[in-house]
């Protein structure tokens, strides 16, 4: 699948969850970041995203509540090298009483394009019960005005088709 051409401009109006320095260790045989590392950089970019939605390490440590990503893509757009500094922006797309529905975009600040995107679907969860449970009110308040805001963008959000809620 061919992504569609969304600059970086574009992108800046997207908030900024996560940073990070692409390490030496990161590097494979291709010299370039390898695939495994990208995950790694989104899960620890939705880790990041959790607070601004009102999901604080002391609310799961209170609650007994957690969250399990159901499903994601991600697309290579292009090549991510070591020392290259990556930065996530996050468009909240979708969210029922369990799920959300999000994209994030990783963005090669040092080389100035779009490397990669990530689409998920997340589900925030009872860890007593192991099954979904319902997001906190001013949770679901947050997600609401993530997605009331970004849906006013001039942009259309680059699903894939596969998935939504």
């Amino acid at each position: 699948m061919q992504l569609p051409t969304i600059s970086l401009e574009q992108l800046a109006y997207l908030p900024e969850i996560y940073r990070i320095v692409i390490p030496p260790e990161y590097e494979d045989r291709n010299r370039h970041m390898n695939i495994r590392w990208y995950l790694v950089i989104y899960d620890e970019a939705g880790d990041a995203m959790y607070p601004m939605i009102g999901l604080t390490d002391e609310y799961f440590a209170s609650s007994g509540m957690g969250g399990f990503d159901l499903e994601h893509h991600i697309w290579y757009r292009s090549e991510v090298r070591v020392g290259d500094t990556v930065a996530i922006r996050l468009r909240m797309l979708a969210r029922t009483a369990k799920l959300c529905h999000y994209l994030m975009f990783m963005t090669n600040e040092t080389r100035g394009h779009l490397s990669s995107l990530f689409e998920c679907v997340h589900a925030h969860a009872d860890l007593k019960t192991r099954r979904t449970a319902a997001f906190p009110p001013e949770t679901a308040a947050k997600i609401d005005a993530l997605i009331e805001a970004q849906r006013a963008l001039a942009w259309a959000a680059p699903v894939s088709g596969a998935m939504a809620i």
